[in-house]
């Protein structure tokens, strides 16, 4: 895997973003200073979304870096600069926010409605006269929250979806442009109350309300729409399509959430491997070794290693398709529904397996675990927030599997083309687990028509379909990446290892469901705890290497070692 740019290494281990953990907590204003500082000397005023590897690096070493400096940059460089540029915003607005003259948000959820991106009530309505859109927020369930955009001295420029109205009819779900405040102030018709703060991802949080706020019409993304001088409205998509394409903003954070959470699961196993390493324990039986020759130890930071090594392989095949932009912009229908439906379900898999990687450092290192100032704990805010932030996992998951169970189009692969024993063994299992619900929801339908309660019956049967085709998926990705022409013959050998040991970690909880299929037999069963432990005793020799392997810089990892040899927990964890 190759390593960063220098110059990019250089930025994130200068002094400006050295780690100051006072008493009082973080400063609100740090990941926002950060974001400035960087653009200034990036020293390019073109957006970072048009170099889609360099823009990954930057969003992965501020994951590895601050984890809310890495919220701040996905935010404006995705999901404000990335939504600006799709939908054909005017190109001062795309440059001030490029330069960071104005920082980047976005605010679609609303108060009263988990799922509110198919339910928005904020409202901006077309006034033929003033050619201009008036903003407004109908009920407090309406406000806009959260949003981190509380902190003052800051000019906020947000990417805000609302219901279009438009000669008296419902247009559906638009996206707007709007500044939120300058550096003295909300602006005028704008509302910002800040949330009470929470100690995980601590950002200024806030809810947002619009109180009759003009708009001109160039803060509508019109993406290809228009309303004539006469009033006719024009949209080549129809409300329920543009709703859908405005919701489509998502797959900006989707590919950048997936290699922000992947990159902070890798710190996190760097980190944790590297103290296995150097620090002594003192067994009963052996006396004085390094911790990593515990068995147990290996189990959690070896699995750990697989789990944050699947998620980038994901997380990369993520970014290409979540940030293509077409030519021209502002003119287009999105990624299909296929394609978004992939896109969320790499986020969904890339959550789980940074969380669990990031879990497993944290129980291996004890104390270290704990205290902000190893890391660790940062890592655990970001993998745990977005295990519900940029859509909940657990809706994204039944969603899928809807359309998995509805449309004729979402077969499972066949098995004969599956690259090796283990995405054969899983995709057999989704396809039975496909052919189950499908029967299911079949025999509980009235005239081919699925009601509620039987989707309902069947949810956790569509939800294990779904984490089975992620199961898949992930094993797939995981296998292209050990066996890439590009890949060293030395690193070859603990990929492939980690490999199998993903594989077995995946095929283990499901032992029994295995078995009754006959799908593995009773002494494979049995078998599966001592292969892993036989490869993790593999492995252990190799524990720099597979340091090496994680694409943490040297000059990160060894500021980090600097700070935690001063306060060495005692004792296993």
């Amino acid at each position: 895997m190759a390593p960063y740019d220098g110059d990019l290494t250089e930025l994130f281990t200068d002094a400006f973003f050295a780690p100051a953990h006072r008493a009082d907590g973080p400063s609100p204003a740090s990941p926002y200073l950060g974001l400035r500082h960087l653009q200034s000397r990036l020293g390019d005023q073109r957006p970072l979304l048009a170099d889609h590897a360099r823009l990954r690096a930057v969003l992965e070493l501020s994951a590895m870096t601050d984890p809310r400096l890495f919220f701040a940059m996905f935010l404006h460089h995705c999901m404000a600069i990335g939504v600006a540029l799709d939908f054909g915003a005017p190109h001062e607005d795309v440059a001030r926010l490029a330069s960071g003259q104005w920082i980047g948000a976005a605010l679609m959820n609303e108060t009263g409605h988990g799922n509110s991106s198919s339910a928005i009530r904020t409202q901006a309505v077309f006034d033929p006269a003033a050619r201009e859109f008036v903003l407004h927020t109908p009920t407090p369930e309406a406000a806009k929250r959260p949003a981190n955009v509380g902190l003052d001295g800051f000019a906020r420029l947000a990417v805000v979806s609302a219901r279009l109205r438009a000669g008296g009819a419902d247009r559906g779900t638009a996206l707007f442009l709007v500044p939120l405040r300058d550096e003295n102030g909300p602006c005028e018709g704008v509302t910002i109350e800040p949330l009470a703060p929470t100690p995980l991802l601590p950002m200024d949080y806030a809810k947002v309300r619009f109180d009759r706020v003009r708009m001109p019409y160039r803060s509508w993304l019109r993406d290809g729409a228009s309303i004539a001088g006469d009033g006719s409205f024009h949209d080549p998509l129809g409300p329920d399509a543009r709703t859908r394409r405005s919701v489509g903003m998502s797959r900006f954070a989707w590919g950048a959430v997936t290699v922000g959470l992947a990159a902070a699961a890798r710190a996190g196993v760097a980190l944790a491997l590297t103290h296995a390493r150097h620090r002594r324990t003192h067994d009963r039986l052996a006396g004085d070794i390094e911790a990593i020759a515990h068995l147990n130890q290996q189990r959690l930071l070896f699995g750990a290693a697989a789990d944050a090594l699947a998620a980038t392989a994901v997380a990369r095949r993520t970014t290409a398709l979540g940030w293509h932009i077409p030519p021209g912009g502002g003119v287009g229908t999105g990624p299909s529904a296929a394609e978004m439906r992939t896109l969320a379900l790499n986020k969904v898999t890339v959550a789980v397996l940074a969380d669990s990687a990031v879990t497993r450092c944290r129980s291996a290192c004890g104390a270290l675990g704990f205290f902000p100032e190893h890391g660790l704990i940062d890592y655990q805010a970001l993998t745990t927030a977005f295990l519900s932030a940029g859509g909940d996992n657990r809706l994204i998951m039944l969603d899928a599997a809807w359309a998995m169970a509805t449309c004729p189009d979402c077969v499972p692969p066949d098995d004969e083309t599956a690259p090796g024993s283990w995405p054969r063994l899983f995709r057999t299992r989704e396809r039975l687990l496909h052919a189950e619900l499908t029967s299911a929801l079949h025999t509980g339908s009235q005239g081919g028509t699925v009601h509620f309660e039987t989707w309902n019956a069947q949810t956790e049967l569509a939800q294990r379909l779904a984490e089975a085709h992620t199961a898949r998926t992930t094993a797939e990705a995981l296998h292209g990446t050990w066996c890439a022409p590009e890949v060293s013959e030395t690193a070859r050998p603990l990929l492939r290892d980690l490999y199998r040991l993903h594989c077995l970690e995946q095929t283990a909880p499901h032992a029994g469901w295995y078995l009754a299929h006959g799908l593995v037999t009773p002494g494979e069963v049995l078998a599966l705890p001592e292969r892993i432990n036989g490869i993790c005793r593999r492995l252990v020799p190799h524990a720099e290497a597979l340091t090496e392997l994680l694409e943490i810089p040297d000059e990160l990892l060894r500021s980090e070692r600097r700070c935690r040899t001063r306060h060495r927990p005692t004792g296993m964890g």
